[in-house]
């Protein structure tokens, strides 16, 4: 075999892998991954801690284990502070993480890269500069979220959601809610949209975050959380909350929302709490 076919062959053979790793791979990775029977432990887990997933039809709880079980074979847990991880915590957070995505492609938290676990609120030194003044402040936070794949969670605080599903908080769909912000790569309180879609998103959006500023400038006290009122992204982040663990109330109190999230996650949470 003369020298250039040995190098024609190589060639092709590099491309043909180039192609197939760069379009074909991960399709075909999680494609195996899900021939893999789901553990039963970890079914207990979502059982135990993840109330919404005991409502689901069996179609739905077939899909958010799938969605469970990729997601935990491709994201990163990590423990800080001495926090041990363990299939308690990873099940648990990915399962409220996947309620997201239960209805929309598994491919949006494809940034997803990691999650922290602090055992308890943890602090944060942020130090800001304007100009010539630097100020320096020391947070107490429960999670937070970056562009870079990060998710940081306080692990108390999750179990405390999962202890009250119809709370108005769950740091875990707050967290996961704003990497799918960060979609469109801009934390503006908007996931990725489109056409009508889009502008029945910013029409509804944008008078119910300015309905919550107003009343709580005069002093209102409002069902939803005021942390909402921050920035749309915050408002966004509060809103799922609301969706997935108050939903009656939501669809009551802002009907056009509830209808602009219902087609964005495309589900009706209030199907499956309705004799809750």
């Amino acid at each position: 075999m003369s020298a250039a076919l040995v190098f024609a062959v190589f060639a092709v053979t590099l491309i043909a892998a180039t192609i197939f790793y760069l379009f074909f791979y991960r399709a075909w990775r999680r494609e195996r991954e899900l021939r893999v029977p789901f553990p039963t432990p970890w079914r207990e887990h979502l059982d135990s801690n993840v109330p919404l997933y005991r409502r689901l039809p069996e179609a739905l709880k077939q899909t958010l284990e799938q969605r469970v079980q990729l997601f935990l074979s491709e994201k990163e847990f990590y423990g800080c502070d001495g926090f041990e991880v363990d299939d308690t915590v990873r099940v648990t957070i990915a399962g409220h993480a996947c309620l997201l995505i239960l209805a929309r492609p598994y491919s949006d938290f494809d940034e997803v890269s990691s999650i922290l676990v602090y055992p308890d609120a943890y602090h944060v030194r942020d130090i800001e500069s304007d100009g010539m003044v630097v100020s320096e402040s020391n947070e107490i936070r429960a999670g937070e979220a970056s562009s870079r794949g990060q998710v940081v969670l306080a692990w108390r605080e999750c179990q405390e959601a999962a202890r009250n599903p119809h709370s108005g908080h769950n740091v875990m769909l707050h967290e996961f809610a704003h990497q799918l912000d960060y979609l469109d790569g801009t934390a503006d309180g908007a996931p990725p949209l489109s056409g009508e879609q889009a502008r029945h998103w910013q029409s509804s959006m944008t008078t119910a975050y300015e309905d919550l500023r107003h009343s709580l400038r005069h002093h209102h006290r409002s069902w939803l959380d005021p942390y909402g009122a921050t920035e749309p992204a915050e408002f966004f982040a509060v809103l799922t909350e609301a969706f997935f663990q108050q939903p009656r109330h939501l669809k009551r109190e802002q009907p056009e929302v509830y209808k602009a999230l219902q087609g964005y996650y495309r589900l009706d949470p209030t199907t499956l709490w309705q004799d809750a």
